[in-house]
């Protein structure tokens, strides 16, 4: 028997041979460029809400973005960047615009100063981790603000009552998420997945694609209840695509045309292993302050979500009887002013339903020793009413005190929040069995 010989697999010239394309080259200079500057002042250079730090680039794009926005966009509108929550203020999208600029521009310039060299591996295996990084302080934000409770807290008494029809897309899609413990849950357990996957360079691919279905998921949300975040989720899944892209054919002729394919093996930054070693230390340690400082963070805005005024206050109270200045006010339901429901549940919230229109909500500082509630209204906080309550009863409250310069008393009685008809959303539970989708139901019964 002639044995047969075994054909090898050629060999390929390493990499850092190759030689990339004019196309390629400067697709990843603007790519370089880009990225740069966007994850300096924002994914990494925050890293969380607790430490405080200097950043000049930040402070230049505060004095720039106005000035362009004004004189070169020729736009109108408020050109600060406040701290509200919002990642789509007017100066968000500015910024983007200048950051294209001058990522157009360096690549230009870079184009023509380096124009010899033939591949850019090294600075693309930099860029790879430096995306990886920022990916991972922001699933590991996202994910404690989700674990702790702290991003979706369960609903406010308010939401329980508010019609659908004045609810704001977002709300409505925080009262969704909230109401679910095991949903919000499940999403930040898989961000922190996506998290810890990166940081290990032989998991980075699999960690990206975990975050980029993750992410995908959270731009959807933004898209259809209009949240604010959009500009920094598209850029979370750009940067995901960034990390997979070595892997990207590999992945489709094993997933899509049933292919062979082999894993590749991560390509290290230095030659040194000592120098390598240290680098994984530096990103487990940035991972480590992210995760101690949003835990800190998430666990405390948890608590102070979850903070609730005391039984025989906390509650829905429907209002039975009320009198500006002696002169008893009928409920009348066209009436915007007068009240039909108070409803008190956090420590610093006051808000008033009345027999028609939106829900007025103030601010307020109880004084429970003293049976007092100071409120005002949170866009005029030094205007401020002073009501004095009373308890006669576990169920009834009595109110007293002056409002808009006018004598104001009031009686109210506690609503039934365990009433499964009216608070179906918080009474109704799960159930393994389900004979029915009740609202489908009730209209097929008429067929």
């Amino acid at each position: 028997m002639i044995p047969q010989l075994q054909t090898e697999t050629p060999i390929s010239a390493p990499e850092t041979a190759a030689r990339w394309s004019l196309g390629t080259r400067i697709a990843f200079r603007f790519t370089f460029s880009y990225f740069l500057l966007w994850i300096y002042p924002r994914a990494v250079g925050s890293l969380g809400n607790g430490i405080k730090y200097s950043n000049p680039l930040k402070d230049m794009w505060h004095a720039v973005v106005p000035w362009v926005g004004v004189h070169i966009l020729h736009l109108s509108g408020d050109f600060r960047e406040v701290a509200n929550g919002s990642g789509d203020q007017l100066y968000d999208y500015v910024l983007i615009f200048c950051i294209l600029v001058t990522a157009a521009v360096a690549t230009a310039i870079w184009s023509v100063l380096d124009r010899k060299r033939t591949n850019y591996e090294t600075a693309c295996q930099w860029l790879r981790v430096m995306a990886r990084i920022a990916l991972t302080v922001s699933m590991l934000s996202y994910g404690a603000n989700k674990m702790w409770r702290a991003q979706f807290p369960a609903p406010k008494l308010t939401r329980l009552i508010e019609p659908y029809g004045q609810t704001q897309p977002a709300d409505l899609m925080w009262t969704f998420m909230g109401m679910s413990r095991l949903y919000s849950l499940f999403g930040g357990m898989g961000e922190m997945l996506g998290a810890i996957l990166l940081m290990v360079p032989q998991m980075a691919t699999l960690g990206a694609l975990i975050t980029a279905a993750v992410m995908s998921n959270v731009l959807v949300l933004n898209l259809g209840y209009d949240v604010p975040r959009k500009i920094y989720s598209i850029h979370l899944i750009a940067l995901c695509i960034f990390v997979m892209l070595p892997d990207l054919r590999r992945m489709m002729d094993f997933f899509v045309l049933n292919r062979k394919t082999q894993l590749t093996k991560p390509v290290p930054l230095f030659k040194d292993k000592l120098l390598n070693r240290g680098l994984m230390v530096l990103y487990l340690a940035i991972a480590a302050a992210t995760m101690l400082d949003q835990g800190v963070y998430s666990n405390k805005s948890a608590i102070d979500a979850a903070s609730q005024l005391p039984a025989p206050v906390r509650g829905i109270w429907a209002v039975d009887n009320v009198t500006v200045d002696g002169i008893e006010r009928p409920p009348i339901t066209t009436d915007s002013e007068r009240w039909r429901r108070v409803v008190l549940d956090g420590p610093y919230e006051f808000d008033i339903q009345p027999m028609d229109g939106p829900i007025h909500r103030y601010v307020m500082k109880p004084d429970l020793a003293k049976q007092r509630l100071v409120i005002a209204k949170p866009d005029a906080p030094t205007r401020q009413y002073t009501l004095k309550y009373q308890n006669p009863q576990p169920d009834t409250m009595l109110l007293d005190g002056e409002v808009n310069g006018h004598q104001f008393t009031a009686k109210l009685s506690r609503i039934d929040l365990s009433d499964p008809v009216n608070f179906a959303l918080t009474n109704r539970g799960f159930h393994w069995i389900n004979q029915y989708m009740h609202w489908i139901n009730q209209f097929e019964n008429w067929h």
